[in-house]
């Protein structure tokens, strides 16, 4: 789908107001990488390892990371 109209700018300007823009989508990580990319919320410095991960890793063996871990990984996150 193309991305909506005001949504690179929308990202933008939340982002210059203070605010944390982060994408959730059912993406495969790739196709959510270029979306991000597309709409600002990764940003040219941003390093994908960091800055996107598939939600397979917050449950590596079944069961939900524990809440420290999830939050240490999860703020450093945008996609």
């Amino acid at each position: 789908d193309p991305d909506r109209d005001g949504v690179p700018e929308s990202v933008v300007a939340a982002r210059e107001a203070g605010i944390r823009v982060v994408m959730i989508t059912g993406d495969y990580l790739k196709t959510a990488i270029a979306i991000a990319r597309n709409v600002n919320i990764l940003q040219p410095q941003d390093d994908e390892q960091v800055s996107a991960v598939d939600c397979a890793c917050l449950r590596p063996d079944g069961t939900y990371l524990p809440n420290e871990r999830m939050d240490l990984l999860t703020s450093s996150v945008r996609v």
